[in-house]
């Protein structure tokens, strides 16, 4: 899903339960030792014992400050050492621990996006090819916004013109009702015949739909379904164990998210163990779920692992003004903050909401989730992210600013 602007998204806001801290409670630490880079399975070392406790004391602190009902963290180092502590609980009041799965909405975004880039490398798709000649002869195709002119890298990087449909009350309507789930074309469907929000080229406009448009062209040169593309490249040779894509309305291990009435949902998202509605509608805008401590694996695997082909590293990391976001490369958020640059994305799905941030000064990947999709909590957590980093990084003097 997109991600929302504080501004744009705050009358529409609700608190969670204001008794949810008085259920806080600890939850054990899990140091987790896996994989990777996608051409090695060398187990790599674990944090120490007070590295964890350190995150531990500041995500405590993090949901106290916040009024939240609970945090997963996951943080990772360039060497490969991982980690993850939870503090809380889920919207039904459950524990939630290290082992909790979370929807991470449009940080989805960027592993459709590594899975086209190797395409490209391979020479099966063309960075700056036309979209119509793969997709157009698709008998929706020619009612897309700019159809004839959009590049796969204009989809990638979100200037291609084509309007977003996610926030169309007609589509949250069909979202919300449609629980056998959409299918990527039936979820264009209501955004053939938009008008182009401007030339393709012309300038950063995020949607949603230009990455539905991104997974049907994998989904075309490969021959078979983008879950099954993306765990054959990316999440099994990677070793993401506690990653999938999501395909139906029970999700393994996934804690309860509390809707707050952004859109589509309201209430706990899941009850007896079933999301309320199959989030496959999701595809490619996001569509993935994950642990902290797996989706950190996966930041290292992004910008410090071979996930992205070495030819096209420096397209992936080359941004365009975005801004409030800062800039945005080829399916990551590019910006600046007070340790130097964090590369990584955010993102919101009903009841959920994900900051995930690479630090390449501090050589230290920081994921915080929430059960929640309180919008208000998105600056929080990014400053969690940093206190993290910075307490992993060597660099406590950060902690104050």
């Amino acid at each position: 899903m997109a991600r929302l602007s504080v501004p744009h998204t705050m009358h529409v806001l609700t608190s969670l339960r204001s008794t949810a801290l008085r259920r806080v409670r600890r939850v054990p630490l899990l140091a987790v030792m896996l994989a990777v880079c996608v051409s090695c399975s060398t187990p790599k070392p674990a944090f120490d014992e007070s590295a964890q406790r350190a995150v531990q004391a500041l995500t405590e602190t993090a949901v106290e400050k916040l009024g939240v009902s609970g945090l997963g963290v996951g943080f990772v180092r360039g060497d490969g050492a991982v980690g993850a502590v939870a503090v809380g609980v889920d919207a039904l009041g459950e524990p939630l621990s290290t082992q909790s799965r979370f929807l991470s909405g449009s940080v989805g975004k960027t592993y459709c996006a590594a899975i086209a880039l190797r395409l490209v490398d391979e020479g099966r798709l063309d960075l700056d090819g036309r979209v119509a000649d793969v997709l157009g002869d698709q008998d929706w195709y020619a009612r897309i916004a700019n159809a004839e002119d959009i590049t796969l890298r204009q989809l990638l990087q979100h200037t291609s013109g084509i309007p977003e449909h996610v926030w169309k009350p007609a589509f949250q309507e069909a979202v919300a009702s449609a629980v056998d789930g959409m299918t990527p074309v039936e979820s264009l469907a209501f955004a053939l015949d938009d008008p182009a929000e401007a030339p393709a080229g012309a300038r950063f406009s995020y949607a949603d739909t230009n990455y539905l448009l991104v997974g049907l062209m994998i989904e075309a040169v490969e021959g078979r379904s983008f879950d099954r593309v993306l765990e054959d490249r990316l999440l099994g040779p990677l070793g993401l164990r506690a990653t999938g894509f999501n395909t139906s309305r029970r999700l393994p291990n996934l804690a309860s998210g509390m809707g707050t009435g952004i859109g589509f949902h309201e209430g706990p998202c899941v009850v007896d163990g079933l999301y309320f509605t199959n989030p496959v509608f999701e595809f490619c805008g996001g569509g993935v779920h994950s642990t902290p401590a797996d989706l950190a694996l996966w930041l290292r695997a992004l910008f410090v692992g071979d996930a992205v082909p070495e030819a096209l590293r420096a397209a992936h990391r080359t941004p365009v003004p975005a801004g409030a976001l800062g800039g945005y490369g080829l399916g990551c958020i590019l910006d600046d903050g007070p340790q130097g640059p964090e590369w990584g994305h955010s993102g919101v799905m009903p009841g959920y909401l994900t900051q995930a941030l690479w630090f390449p000064d501090l050589e230290v990947g920081v994921v915080v989730m929430l059960p929640s999709d309180n919008v208000r909590a998105m600056g929080g957590m990014k400053r969690l992210c940093r206190e993290v980093a910075s307490s992993l990084g060597g660099h406590p003097s950060v902690l104050a600013r």
